[in-house]
């Protein structure tokens, strides 16, 4: 989780006030999970992490600012996945590779959803920090997505009218679409496996043009 040295009132956040930021934090995770964001008010999230609304003023001042926070935390854990696009990409190697950083997008879908669907919503509709936050979450594997496509994209395996840049930011969207609906698709028997393969195969084929 990221840190903050400075609350709202422009006083440094000590031991104690570290510990009521977080659990502010924690109690507007937990609702999500629960509630819809529209429907979370200052007074929600104050009981809920048992601190007064006045407390919650010292650190935020809406409600979209601490799911921007969470959203912080998701885009740290997204950073190391551009190991999986980085490396060996040959051969067999490439759907290894693919499969891997599937499986990790999943897993970080599984322990932020909540908040990941909220960035995407707003960001969506622009709202300017999620847009912010969905962008610095995602540079670093569209970077190395990007770079991967354009050597494939050189070495003639891609049409010519393809566009590196565009089309990161499309096997991006595609992984993470996966991973919003993981638990809708395994309704209808599908099993996991299946749906790991088959992505990371789609994920291939994307990228390197074979």
């Amino acid at each position: 989780m990221l840190e903050r040295t400075i609350n709202k009132l422009g006083h440094r956040i000590g031991a104690r006030g570290g510990r009521t930021r977080a659990a502010i934090l924690d109690a507007t995770r937990r609702l999500l999970e629960r509630r819809h964001l529209g429907e979370l008010r200052v007074a929600d999230l104050a009981a809920e992490a048992g601190v007064s609304p006045s407390n919650f003023y010292t650190y935020f001042k809406t409600v979209e600012e601490p799911v921007l926070a969470l959203c912080e935390a998701a885009a740290v854990d997204f950073q190391p996945l551009s190991r999986h696009l980085d490396g060996d990409w040959s051969a067999e190697q490439a759907f290894s590779a693919a499969r891997a950083y599937v499986v990790d997008v999943l897993m970080i879908w599984r322990d932020h959803g909540p908040v990941l669907r909220i960035e995407h919503m707003l960001a969506d509709k622009g709202e300017a920090g999620f847009v912010e936050a969905r962008v610095r979450r995602l540079r670093r594997v569209h970077l190395s997505l990007e770079r991967r496509i354009a050597v494939a994209h050189a070495t003639g395996y891609h049409a010519p009218g393809l566009d590196p840049r565009l089309a990161s930011y499309e096997v991006a969207n595609l992984v993470e679409s996966v991973a919003a609906g993981f638990e809708l698709m395994r309704r209808g028997d599908t099993p996991s496996d299946a749906i790991l393969d088959t992505t990371a195969h789609i994920v291939v084929k994307l990228v390197t043009g074979r």
